[in-house]
């Protein structure tokens, strides 16, 4: 976890959902979970977690009760924000050890680095699942099949 210029830590499942809610307003559960390759059971859980934290609302629909939108808070805000920030300074530090690139060349490197970096912070979070099933710390646990 990380600090994104609040008083709690962030994972980085949760910034990445706190970046799903902030690029896409007025967005819901499903559409989110579709935006991040999550099943909505699991989006669900997530979004009650930063609810709870006081990281977005959700706010019911006029017409439809039913229907939930989802928007960031003024502290999920700046959490996604200071997110922004922090990608924009690395894509900028890779950008200008690569040089001068066309458009059409600094938007596939976008898409690459964003790819990258989805991947990890799946992995990451894949490992530290393990490791709390588990219990213990990382050189305690029993060793177990994971695909890399």
């Amino acid at each position: 976890p990380r600090n994104f210029g609040i008083d709690q830590l962030i994972s980085p499942s949760d910034i990445h959902l706190l970046q799903a809610i902030g690029d896409n307003p007025e967005s819901n559960g499903r559409n989110i979970s579709e935006i991040l390759g999550i099943t909505p059971g699991a989006a669900s859980q997530q979004l009650t977690k930063l609810s709870k934290r006081g990281l977005i609302t959700k706010v019911r629909g006029q017409k439809n009760e039913k229907e939930i939108s989802l928007k960031l808070t003024p502290l999920g805000k700046t959490a996604y924000d200071n997110h922004a920030i922090i990608h924009e300074k690395v894509y900028q530090k890779i950008i200008n050890r690569i040089g001068l690139l066309s458009p059409d060349e600094l938007c596939m490197l976008e898409r690459v680095l964003i790819a990258v970096e989805s991947v990890y912070d799946e992995r990451i979070e894949e490992v530290r699942e393990s490791l709390s099933l588990c219990g213990r710390k990382p050189s305690k646990c029993q060793p177990r099949e994971v695909n890399a």
